[in-house]
């Protein structure tokens, strides 16, 4: 099956750059490499593609902004958000807007084809580097500081199953670990989503991350 690909970057040579990484795959196909938000709107539109690969830095607007158009126009692409050092503040709007994944720009050729697959496998991208981003802005005194109560709010198993998701494990990987089909997982996963009124996994991964600073502060 073949995964067709949008690549947003306002830096030419990285468009150019990512799409050579990406054709070394046959079975990946970049449908378009645009540089600004009005572009990457437009080719989503067109397009309807697998994964969109996303700067958040853009000239026209911030990547983070046109997510909403993304999940509008298309909702069964994955974003996977393309990520520098010191942009927590970015990190966590883009998690609040609800994308599926990370990568840190200076990620090897063969971290992006594992993330793209991760993504396709419906395992949410949160490397440590960004994982650290988040943890750090939650530190701040503008940082974010939910009161969700996890135990409170879910079932001792859906409690499980959201550990499980926040190692980055897929619904059938979280299946063999607790006993239990993957529509059973998906479901768990699913009720777990609206209990927490979220939208995509990689948000619950967030909040076990600041569930866990929480405690350890």
């Amino acid at each position: 099956m073949s995964v067709s690909i949008v690549i947003v970057d306002d830096h030419a040579v990285v468009r150019v750059g990512l799409t050579t990484v990406l054709a070394d795959r046959p079975d990946f196909q970049v449908k378009a490499a645009v540089g600004t938000a009005e572009e990457a709107v437009a080719a989503v539109d067109l397009y309807r593609p697998d994964v969109l690969v996303l700067d958040l830095r853009l000239p026209d607007r911030p990547g983070t902004a046109i997510v909403p158009d993304v999940r509008r126009l298309s909702p069964a692409t994955r974003i996977l958000v393309l990520t520098s050092y010191g942009e927590d503040r970015a990190v966590v709007e883009a998690v609040a807007a609800g994308v599926d994944g990370f990568l840190v720009k200076s990620a090897d050729s063969a971290r992006l084809i594992t993330a793209i697959d991760d993504l396709m496998a419906g395992r949410p991208m949160l490397g440590e580097q960004v994982a650290d981003a988040l943890v750090r802005h939650l530190q701040t005194p503008e940082g974010t500081n939910p009161t969700v109560a996890l135990a409170d709010r879910l079932t001792k198993r859906e409690m499980e199953v959201v550990m499980a998701v926040s190692r980055g494990l897929s619904n059938r990987e979280i299946g063999d670990q607790l006993g239990l089909s993957e529509k059973t997982v998906k479901n768990h996963i699913s009720d777990i989503l609206s209990k927490l009124g979220f939208a995509r996994r990689a948000q619950i991964v967030v909040l076990v991350h600041e569930q866990t600073q929480r405690y350890r502060t």
